[in-house]
């Protein structure tokens, strides 16, 4: 679909102030207590599309339009070698031997690069390939130690990192597949892992508009970040505000983590269903962005919606900005 020194972090997240509870999560030992939201972001997904030849993390992390990247995605729970794969085929495929892993040493320097600009890069889970499902809460606490070892601060698999030594900055849940098992759990033991962590961690998830969803289920209220999809099912953005409102109530009223909606958005036409154009999407924020726990703007993908430009010249990115203001 849809970064860090700690001056750059704490510049970012200046502005951002919101209340936070403990949450009730399962087995594999205490949450992290997030402690900062966001309001009025920009999201955009990369790694599976390349609309043009210069197209780079770095690229668009340089670009002021976009405030947090989301890797599309690490689509293998547990595969060769027992571990995660990890697919971003519009940009690296050099497989790391023996496993569903690859080998990114560019990726690491641009999530580094990124970081340096206060930009948040997170990694997605499963995404529309994802087939796999969590068994039970020992393969969700198993997953969550793979992750953090492989994307994380975690040793013990060094030689596996795709991304050398850079750390990203927290996981999207990103499942579809049907089956909700097992993701709060895996939220809970990474938790867990962030609390002796050098820097903060983030948590989002990307479901579908319709409510409630059934591939991530409760663990939408578990999470810093809602990407919510308005795109490809039947409420997309004909509904999108409506659909927004009732997200709202929900997650207020039973959410855990002082969790922020964000407005997902197709980058482009001929991408799926449910595309609004540049002046569409600004008028649909305008609705919504006054909730009290808004967050901002999410899209999929980066690529798109900067080859996608109105009749001014603005890229769907600078759009997407621009409905913040």
């Amino acid at each position: 679909m849809f970064p860090s020194v700690l001056t750059s972090i704490l510049y970012l997240f200046s502005a951002f102030l919101s209340g936070v509870h403990a949450a009730a999560l399962p087995v594999c030992g205490a949450p992290q207590k997030p402690v900062v939201s966001t309001r009025g972001k920009t999201v955009a997904y990369f790694g599976q599309v390349r609309d043009q030849p210069t197209d780079s993390l770095s690229k668009f992390c340089a670009d002021s339009s976009v405030d947090i990247v989301v890797l599309a995605f690490s689509h293998i729970i547990k595969g060769k070698k027992g571990l995660p794969g990890l697919n971003l085929a519009g940009y690296c495929g050099d497989p790391i031997e023996g496993t569903d892993l690859i080998n990114c040493p560019e990726f690491g320097t641009d999530i580094k690069e990124c970081q340096a600009q206060g930009k948040l890069v997170l990694l997605s889970l499963q995404g529309s390939m994802g087939t796999q499902t969590l068994s039970d809460d020992s393969a969700a606490c198993e997953y969550a130690d793979n992750l953090w070892k492989l994307f994380g601060e975690g040793t013990g698999l060094d030689s596996m990192r795709p991304f050398g030594n850079a750390t990203v900055d927290g996981f999207d849940i990103d499942n579809e597949n049907g089956n909700p098992q097992g993701w709060p759990t895996l939220i809970s033991e990474l938790r867990k892992k962030f609390t002796s962590a050098s820097k903060r961690y983030y948590i989002s998830a990307a479901p579908q508009c319709p409510r409630p969803d059934r591939s991530i289920g409760r663990a939408v209220y578990l999470v810093d970040f809602l990407f919510i999809q308005f795109y490809n099912n039947y409420c997309q953005t004909t509904g999108l505000v409506s659909s927004f409102n009732q997200w709202s109530e929900d997650i207020a009223a039973n959410g855990t983590v002082g969790t922020k909606l964000f407005a997902g958005f197709l980058a482009a036409s001929g991408k799926g269903t449910g595309y609004a154009s540049h002046s569409e999407m600004i008028g649909y924020i305008s609705q919504i962005k006054d909730k009290p726990n808004f967050g901002g703007v999410s899209t999929w993908d980066a690529s798109c919606a900067n080859n996608n430009m109105d009749s001014n010249g603005r890229t769907f990115l600078k759009a997407m900005r621009d409905s913040l203001l």
